[in-house]
């Protein structure tokens, strides 16, 4: 990986990415036929959009594969050009169902205290719900895979309860609890713990038998097999789990909010639905999947700054 100062000029600038992000400009500024009939927002939005996109390429040039970023890049401003020439520009598309990409991005500048208050209660939702899972799941885990009795009794049915998603008996939990910030706790809580906890069992059974057997010629206590030994061999598994496990939580989530909630990023797309204001809708879904993103992101960093070792 070569650092961004290494990256020339020229080599940043005369590329395919770049020639498709001022098509893309281009083409959002250049007046449509779905002007003459149905209003179109300001492009400012969707320009600042493309920006931010190509302000990220032009960091993953110099930090990651420069190869996958132009493809990923060209990608992206390949489908803004035909999404922008077939709704705004040529007016193909029902306006009603295939919203401008204008409209679309402009609900970020328009709705963003709604949007933002939103987050922050998903993420509060999200966060107590997958993080004690995690904990709950990792602690029983070890313990019932160390234990061969535990391991041959729970295993099967953990299993067999992993299987079902907890998106098929959230509104069952959203009905029954008190309050809809425990039920989603609850249901997010059910949808990472229990395949989190299966494979936790799992793992700690498929430990090399030479690791065991060494620390008991040394005769080492339980409490230091589990948390110095077992622990630190199970925990590269665990966080590369938690990238996978954070989309489960976040997807179980935004249903649970589009059942009963009243405030949050699944509700903010459930009573756009409601208002077929699909505009609103589809600035949800891609503001869901750019949250979804970051949060994979982040438990890169995670793994790279606190696990330096693999098996």
């Amino acid at each position: 990986m070569n650092p961004a100062y290494k990256i020339k000029f020229w080599e940043r600038i005369f590329n395919l990415p770049v020639l498709l992000y001022i098509i893309t400009i281009a083409v959002a500024m250049i007046p449509g036929l779905m002007n003459k009939r149905v209003p179109v927002s300001d492009p400012k939005a969707f320009i600042a959009v493309l920006t931010l996109i190509m302000a990220f390429f032009q960091y993953k040039l110099g930090y990651g594969n420069q190869r996958q970023a132009k493809d990923i890049a060209c990608g992206i401003f390949i489908f803004f050009i035909v999404w922008e020439t077939a709704t705004t520009k040529l007016d193909l598309l029902p306006y009603i169902f295939v919203p401008t990409p204008e409209n679309v991005f402009y609900v970020f500048p328009a709705q963003w205290k709604f949007i933002l208050l939103g987050l922050a209660r998903s993420m509060f939702l999200l966060f107590s719900g997958y993080f004690s899972s995690i904990i709950a799941a990792v602690a029983l885990g070890i313990a019932v895979g160390w234990i061969p009795r535990l391991k041959e009794a729970i295993f099967p049915v953990v299993k067999a309860i992993s299987t079902v998603p907890a998106i098929i008996y959230g509104s069952y939990i959203v009905a029954i609890m008190p309050t809809f910030t425990i039920a989603s706790i609850v249901v997010i809580f059910c949808g990472t713990f229990f395949s989190t906890f299966m494979n936790m069992i799992y793992r700690v059974g498929t430990i090399d038998s030479r690791i065991i057997n060494t620390a008991k010629v040394l005769n080492v206590n339980t409490r230091i097999m589990l948390f110095e030994i077992i622990m630190p061999y199970t925990l590269p598994r665990i966080i590369n789990d938690m990238s996978v496990s954070l989309s489960i939580s976040m997807m179980t989530l935004s249903v649970a909010e589009m059942i009963g909630a009243s405030v949050g990023i699944g509700y903010f797309v459930r009573s756009a639905l409601a208002y077929a204001n699909y505009s609103q809708a589809i600035a949800g879904i891609f503001f869901i999947a750019l949250i979804i993103t970051i949060l994979q992101s982040l438990v890169t960093i995670l793994k790279k700054k606190i696990v330096n070792w693999e098996y």
